[in-house]
């Protein structure tokens, strides 16, 4: 399948750039696919991005899976991240299409509960749980064009 292979090759690509793979640089990533696909942008320059997020790790992970799939980055000046202590959102725009994606609610507690104190192990199978789920189930999308 294709787009199998081209997750498989945005993880690494993510991992080479993060540096580990884990259960917030996947949501990240599958943020980045979901606002790209839906915006139908295609080109590196199409999208902007601002992520709302708590700044530090392992939540701000996300950042850097939303700025290698989304193709958004901090040095081309087309991301900005807005510091959020309760939830984790991206308001992705290209054109006039402007498309917000939302964690629900319960799942970031639910990957620090199993963070804190795990073994690599644990990560990656958090992470593993991340990429298994459907979209429907992780995100709460609203699209506006």
């Amino acid at each position: 399948m294709i787009a199998d292979r081209m997750l498989g090759v945005l993880l690494a690509r993510a991992v080479e750039f993060h540096g580990h793979l884990g259960p917030f640089l996947v949501l990240g990533i599958r943020m980045g696919v979901i606002a790209r696909s839906m915006l139908k942008a295609h080109n590196h320059n199409d999208l902007t991005a601002i992520m709302f997020v708590n700044p530090k790790p392992p939540v701000s992970c996300a950042v850097d899976g939303v700025q290698v799939a989304s193709c958004c980055t901090l040095g081309k000046g087309t991301i900005r991240v807005s510091e959020s202590a309760d939830h984790i959102a991206g308001e992705f725009q290209a054109g006039n299409r402007i498309c917000t994606i939302t964690v629900k609610s319960k799942l970031p507690n639910w990957f620090l509960n199993g963070l804190r104190n795990g073994t690599e192990n644990e990560v990656l199978e958090r992470a593993e749980t991340v990429l298994a789920r459907p979209d429907e189930e992780l995100f709460q999308i609203i699209s506006v064009t």
